[in-house]
């Protein structure tokens, strides 16, 4: 029976996943007195959902508390965690636009092991990982199989798949492969999937759903293709925009449309309710979701919460283009002119002869 009770909040993409899974995986050998409880929420919902979970009547079965991939933004937030766990509560976050906050607790803040390499929450969990006394306990093939795994999902997290000259090929190939395939099922599956991969490792997980993996990328390919004939290009604030709606492949769209326009400063791709921005060096998309969106992330790759919802807008377009043609069709149609009978178009001595046939006699 496990000796502590630790609770994990994280983000509900694939690196707010993977972080957990590590230390998932790594449980039965580094930490075999623990039990890891877990919670995956979305974007923008850690303050609401400590706030809701620090008034557990249970809270006292807890010794620790670990934040992935996100970090509070509120500094009541920050309190109540002092409140309740004194030291016993840590972050494993790489956005940028809260290292500030992060920056003043930075006792409780973990980081990357190399600041040179570009972390992700995953990577930042298995370098915290690699210092515990009882890695030494897991197997040398695990370490591998479980480190491809993190740089694969920290490759992807970061961008380095696209924008790292250096990295291998086959690496590339993986990052994208494995958010793909990540995508493609329901959030319901999420944590089905993240438990399969990391048990069997990436390289016999894909030769087993190789055709799976292929018609996903080229399914892809068929929705970029499609949604990029509808961008447009606009200047904001003297910043060359670039914008298209697609409720998938956010990130991929975006990365495409800065290929197809190299002079755009930022893609903006919007969906249902949010917005993911993309950009190469030349603006800092963090910033502006921050400040419009009320997102963040990254001077490279952020996102954020609209204000609106473009698909209601989109339908109430229609509906009023089509009232507009309805009204402008009835006022351009003629009068009818009066009906006219067989009778009307016959000579009058035909028509007699006829009415006589057929008629009846006034006498009857």
């Amino acid at each position: 029976m496990a000796h502590q009770l630790i609770k994990v909040f994280s983000h509900n993409d694939l690196d707010g996943f993977g972080g957990p899974e590590v230390l998932a995986s790594v449980q039965p050998d580094v930490f075999p007195d623990v039990e890891f409880e877990i919670t995956h929420i979305g974007a923008g919902q850690i303050d609401a959902a400590l706030d809701r979970w620090l008034q557990n009547p249970q809270l006292s079965n807890y010794s620790d508390l670990y934040i992935m991939d996100m970090t509070p933004d509120s500094d009541h937030t920050f309190e109540e965690l002092n409140q309740h766990f004194a030291n016993h509560w840590l972050v494993f976050d790489h956005h940028e636009t809260e290292q500030e906050a992060r920056q003043k607790y930075a006792a409780n803040s973990i980081g990357p092991a190399n600041p040179e390499v570009l972390p992700s929450a995953a990577s930042i969990v298995w370098d915290w990982v690699k210092t515990q006394p009882g890695f030494a306990k897991l197997p040398e093939g695990r370490q591998k199989a479980l480190a491809e795994l993190v740089e694969l999902i920290r490759a992807y997290d970061t961008w380095d798949w696209q924008n790292d000259p250096d990295l291998p090929q086959t690496e590339r190939e993986g990052a994208d492969e494995l958010n793909e395939i990540f995508w493609f099922y329901p959030k319901s599956r999420s944590q089905q999937f993240i438990t399969q991969v990391f048990a069997k490792g990436w390289t016999v997980y894909r030769e087993e759903n190789e055709m799976l993996i292929k018609t996903l990328t080229e399914r892809r390919a068929d929705y970029l293709k499609h949604h990029l004939r509808d961008a447009l290009t606009t200047v904001i604030d003297r910043h060359q925009l670039g914008i298209v709606y697609a409720s998938d492949y956010n990130s991929q769209i975006a990365h495409q449309l800065m290929i197809d326009h190299p002079e755009l400063d930022a893609a903006l791709v919007v969906g249902p309710t949010s917005v993911s921005l993309r950009s190469n060096d030349k603006m800092d998309v963090a910033k502006f979701a921050e400040h419009y969106y009320q997102g963040g992330g990254h001077a490279n790759a952020a996102g954020g919460r609209l204000p609106i919802n473009p698909v209601q807008i989109g339908e109430q377009a229609v509906l009023d283009h089509l009232k507009a043609d309805v009204a402008a069709a009835s006022q351009a149609k003629p009068a009818e002119e009066p009906s006219s009978t067989l009778a009307d178009s016959l000579d009058p001595e035909v028509a007699a002869k006829m009415a006589k046939l057929f008629g009846k006699d006034d006498a009857e």
